[in-house]
C-alpha cells in the first residue's frame, strides 16, 4: 500500500485559513516589509528614508490594490468568502511584492512582468478549478492585473515606460503563463482521461468544489467508475426494561470523504434507527475503500435493511461469555451470547488500518458455530499507516490465530446485563455527529466490561490509553475494556485524511467517556438479546477503481513533479524574452 501512502500524502497540503482581519493586516505588514526592503535596494545602501518612502510607495501599488480585489471578488461572488478572496488576494501580493524587490536588487525592470505572469495564472488556477467560477475567472484576472497595473504607475517610478507598451507587455506575459497552465493540464489530462474517464480540468474542479463547499458533483465521476456489490449488515440487539440496543456492523466503508458516498453513513445509520427509547451503536466492519459506497443517497436503502433485519431479531433471555485470545501483535474479544458470537479484533498500539472483508468473511465463517457471528474491526490506533489487511497477509493469519485462542478458552455462560448511555459533544475534536456511546456488559456478581464506541476517524494511541486507564480507575476490577471507532470520513474535509480523535480536547473525551460509563454501569438491566444478518446490494467504488484511482493520481502527480518546474521556468525566460523584444 506504498502507492496509497504517497496519494494520501499530499493532502498535507490543505490548510485551514486565519481569519479575515490577520489576513488583512498580513497585506499591509508584507507590502510595508517589502516596500522598506525595495526602497534599500533601490539606493543601494541602507537608508531610512529610502525604507520609508519604499513602504509608502507599497501600501499604495501593493496593499491598496491587494484588498480592493478581495473585496471586489468576495461582494461579487457570494461563492467566495472573504476570508478566501483576502488569502488569494495576499498570494498575488506576495508574488507582486517578490518581483519588485528581484527587480531592484538585480536593476533588472522587466523582471516586475513575470509578476504579472505567475498572479494571473494563480487568479486563473484558483478561481477556476478551487473556487468554480470557470467564466467570470478571467474578468477577475485581468480586473487584477489592471488595478495593480494602475497603482504601480502612480505609485513606482519603475513604471515609467507608456502605457500603451506597459499593458502589452502584460497581456503577452500572461498568455505566456497561460499557455503554461493550459499545457500542464493538457498533459496531466491524458493518464486520467485514459483511466478515470475524466479531465484533470473536471477532477481539480470536483475535488476543489467537495472540499470547500461540500459539492456532490463528484459522486457523478464516482458512479461511471463504480460497481455493483452484494455485502452484509448485521444488527445484534439488546432489549432491557429500559429500551432498546442495537449493534449495527454494516460491512461496507465509510469514505471516500467529506459527505461522498458512504462517508457520513455511520452517523446518518445511528441517527435514523435511534429515539427516546433505542439507543443505535454502529461498528465498523471488516472492509477497506474498495467498499465505498458510491452514492450517499444509498443511505435510504442501508436503512431499510437495517430496519429489515431489526424486524427479523427473535429476542430470547440472553447468557454471554466473554473470552479473548492473543497471538502476534493482534487480539480478539470474542463475545458469546446464547448461539451467537461478535468478535472485535485490534493490534493496538499497532494500526490495524482496514480489513478486507474476504478476512472478515473467513473469520466469522470460523466463529460462526451454531448460530451467527459478526467480526468487528475496533480501528482504535491511528498511527498514520495506512496498510490493509489483505488475504493471506500476516496480520490476518495472527487475527485467525487469535480467533482459535479465544475460541478454545474456557466458555462460562451467565445471566447477561446491559447498560448503555449516549452523547453527542460538538466540541470535542475528531468526533463526528454519531458522538459517543458506552455499552456496559456484566452479570451478578461478575466484572463488568465496557465498549467505548467513538465516531470517530481513528484514535489515537496515546488517547486510547487515558481513556481505558480513567474508566478503569472508576471500575478496577473491570474484566475487558476497549474503545472501538465507526472510521467516519465525515470529518476528512478540512485538512488531511487523518482527524482521530485525542489530538485536541483530550480531557473533555476522557471526561465524557468515563461520565458514560459510570451512567451505563447504574443502568444494567437484564437482557433480552437476537442477532440477524441481512444482504444488501449497493453501488461502490470496487477494489479495481480503487486501485485505479491512486495510481493514475501517483502518476500524474509524478509526472507533474518534473513537468511544473520545468514548465515555469520555462515560462520565464519565455516572458523575460518577449519583454525584452518589446
Amino acid at each position: 500500500m506504498e502507492s496509497a501512502k504517497k496519494a494520501i500524502s499530499m493532502t498535507k497540503y490543505f490548510v485551514s485559513l486565519p481569519s479575515a482581519r490577520y489576513l488583512a493586516f498580513l497585506i499591509i505588514f508584507a507590502s510595508l516589509l517589502a516596500g522598506a526592503l525595495t526602497g534599500v535596494l533601490a539606493e543601494k545602501k541602507l537608508d531610512m528614508p529610502a525604507a520609508i518612502s519604499g513602504a509608502g510607495a507599497f501600501i499604495v501599488a501593493i496593499a491598496i490594490p491587494a484588498l480592493l480585489c478581495a473585496g471586489v471578488v468576495a461582494l461579487t461572488r457570494r461563492r467566495v468568502a472573504p476570508v478566501r478572496a483576502l488569502a488569494l488576494s495576499l498570494s498575488s501580493a506576495i508574488i507582486y511584492s517578490a518581483f519588485l524587490i528581484a527587480s531592484a536588487a538585480f536593476s533588472q525592470p522587466n523582471l516586475v512582468f513575470v509578476g504579472f505572469g505567475l498572479s494571473f495564472l494563480l487568479w486563473i488556477s484558483v478561481l477556476n478549478f478551487a473556487f468554480g467560477l470557470a467564466r467570470s475567472c478571467w474578468i477577475f484576472a485581468i480586473m487584477q492585473a489592471a488595478v495593480f497595473a494602475l497603482f504601480m504607475i502612480f505609485a513606482l517610478p519603475i513604471f515609467s515606460i507608456g502605457t500603451s507598451d506597459l499593458l502589452a507587455k502584460i497581456l503577452l506575459v500572461c498568455f505566456v503563463f497561460v499557455f503554461t497552465l493550459y499545457s500542464l493540464l493538457f498533459l496531466a489530462s491524458r493518464p486520467m482521461k485514459k483511466n478515470l474517464g475524466i479531465s484533470s480540468n473536471d477532477a481539480l474542479s470536483m475535488f476543489a468544489s467537495q472540499w470547500l463547499y461540500q459539492d456532490k458533483e463528484l459522486e457523478d465521476a464516482l458512479d461511471e467508475m463504480g460497481e455493483p456489490a452484494q455485502t452484509w449488515i448485521g444488527v445484534a440487539s439488546f432489549k432491557t426494561q429500559n429500551g432498546i440496543m442495537h449493534w449495527v456492523v454494516p460491512y461496507f466503508h465509510f469514505g471516500p470523504f467529506g459527505n461522498l458516498g458512504g462517508s457520513e453513513f455511520s452517523s446518518k445509520i445511528s441517527q435514523r434507527l435511534s429515539d427516546g427509547h433505542t439507543c443505535a451503536f454502529v461498528f465498523h466492519g471488516t472492509a477497506t475503500h474498495a467498499l465505498d459506497p458510491v452514492f450517499s443517497s444509498s443511505i435510504k436503502e442501508v436503512v431499510e435493511v437495517c430496519r429489515t433485519a431489526i424486524g427479523a431479531v427473535e429476542y430470547l433471555p440472553a447468557h454471554f461469555s466473554l473470552q479473548e485470545g492473543f497471538e502476534g501483535d493482534s487480539r480478539c474479544y470474542l463475545l458469546g451470547i446464547n448461539e451467537d458470537n461478535i468478535c472485535a479484533f485490534t493490534r493496538a498500539p499497532h494500526s490495524t488500518e482496514d480489513v478486507n472483508l474476504a478476512v472478515g468473511w473467513a473469520l466469522m465463517e470460523k466463529a460462526k458455530g451454531n448460530g451467527e457471528c459478526l467480526a468487528i474491526d475496533c480501528h482504535n490506533c491511528e498511527t498514520g499507516d495506512v496498510d490493509y489487511v489483505e488475504s493471506g497477509s500476516i496480520i490476518s493469519m495472527q487475527m485467525a490465530d487469535a480467533l482459535e485462542d479465544a475460541l478454545d478458552s474456557k466458555k462460562l455462560l451467565a445471566p447477561l446485563l446491559v447498560g448503555w448511555e449516549c452523547s453527542y459533544p460538538k466540541d470535542i475534536s475528531g468526533i463526528a455527529s454519531g458522538g459517543i456511546k458506552v455499552a456496559c456488559l456484566d452479570s451478578p456478581g461478575n466484572r463488568p466490561s465496557f465498549y467505548v464506541v467513538l465516531d470517530s476517524n481513528g484514535i489515537l494511541s496515546s488517547a486510547r490509553d487515558e481513556i481505558i486507564t480513567a474508566i478503569k480507575n472508576e471500575f478496577p476490577k473491570s474484566r475487558m475494556l476497549e474503545i472501538f471507532t465507526t472510521d467516519t470520513h465525515e470529518l476528512n474535509a478540512v485538512k488531511g485524511v487523518f482527524n482521530p480523535a485525542g489530538e485536541q480536547n483530550l480531557e473533555e473525551l476522557v471526561s465524557t467517556c468515563v461520565s458514560l460509563a459510570i451512567k451505563a454501569h447504574e443502568n444494567l438491566a437484564p437482557c433480552e438479546f437476537g442477532m440477524k444478518k441481512q444482504r444488501i446490494m449497493l453501488k461502490v467504488l470496487g477494489p479495481y477503481q480503487s486501485a485505479e484511482i491512486v495510481s493514475t493520481i501517483n502518476a500524474v502527480v509524478s509526472l507533474l513533479k518534473i513537468a511544473v518546474p520545468v514548465a515555469l521556468i520555462g515560462a520565464i525566460f519565455a516572458a523575460l524574452w518577449v519583454v525584452g523584444k518589446i
